[in-house]
């Protein structure tokens, strides 16, 4: 065999990116070559194959024509890379925010690990977050490219709306209206009893539900989170984009999260055969399972309408 011939094709194997049929494909090469070279020279000698080598092309050159339709990432998908990219590092650097804020360290396998450091460490450790998340992004594309070239994300698939679903519907002032005379009067009941949850009901002196730290944290995150709903259904009015929706939901998982992982420790008020801690917890689950559940739809509706570069 000629030796020219194996380092021309190994060097043309090391740019051939394909999952499976590379043997197949430099065996093919080789037998272009050696034909040609018994045709140009009426045998195949080391001068010969030599010089149909030179000719042939650079084994880069030669590597991209027989992958061009094997992508790693197909064009469709690289489009969308550095989008959902930075779509998924805006969620690190919130979680990484409310770690900062509460000294704590947040896991959320396989996207997210966030280690409990000081502010300076986070001017280091956002460039390396945003990089992991690319990293995560293109190799979540790279396995949809390989199983199914024209498979829709699924995601993308399960939320996908209706044409005439995709638009918020136009905020109405009686909502608004509504909206406002509620927080007011929940503002109203905090103030009076530091509270808004209750064991038992009256005017004079009503029995809160859990110890006080915990009642008065709790009331506040209902409060943040009222406020968050009025807010943002308020701005409708002027932008009445998915992305405001999208923000609100995002805030609000943030206030869930962080009554979640709050140091204060909760004591309801001790009930003969209930387990309030339980159902309280049962309930946390709910909220925020839908709370992220209508995030990620309006975060598929958002992204939809992105023009593709």
């Amino acid at each position: 065999m000629f030796e020219n011939l194996e380092t021309y094709l190994q060097e043309v194997n090391q740019y051939l990116a394909v999952k499976q049929g590379g043997d197949e494909i430099l065996a093919e090469i080789r037998s272009h070559i050696i034909e040609k070279a018994e045709r140009e020279s009426g045998a195949a000698t080391e001068e010969s194959v030599q010089g149909v080598i030179d000719s042939y092309g650079r084994p880069r050159d030669v590597a991209e024509k027989y992958i061009e339709e094997s992508e790693i990432i197909t064009p469709v998908y690289r489009k969308h890379l550095f989008r959902y990219t930075w779509i998924l590092f805006a969620f690190h650097a919130a979680l990484t925010a409310v770690a900062l804020g509460f000294h704590m360290s947040i896991i959320m396998f396989p996207f997210f690990f966030i280690p409990r450091m000081p502010v300076l460490a986070v001017l280091v450790y956002l460039p390396m977050a945003w990089l992991a998340d690319f990293g995560l992004v293109a190799f979540v594309l790279y396995i949809v490219t390989q199983k199914n070239r024209s498979l829709s994300l699924p995601w993308l698939r399960i939320f996908r709306a209706r044409p005439e679903t995709r638009q918020l519907k136009a905020p109405r002032p009686i909502v608004f209206v509504t909206l406002l005379v509620i927080l007011a009067v929940v503002v109203a009941v905090f103030l009076r009893y530091h509270t808004l949850f209750f064991y038992s009901v009256s005017l004079h002196a009503p029995q809160p539900l859990m110890n006080q730290a915990a009642s008065i944290f709790l009331s506040l995150m209902v409060l943040a989170a009222l406020l968050c709903e009025v807010i943002a259904y308020g701005v409708r009015f002027i932008v009445n984009s998915v992305w405001v929706a999208l923000t609100k939901n995002a805030l609000m998982l943030l206030i869930l999260w962080a009554v979640w992982n709050s140091p204060i420790v909760v004591r309801f008020k001790e009930v003969p055969g209930v387990d309030l801690s339980f159902y309280g917890g049962v309930l946390l689950i709910i909220l925020i399972a839908a709370t992220a559940t209508e995030l990620i739809k309006n975060l598929v509706l958002a992204v939809r309408e992105m023009p593709l570069p």
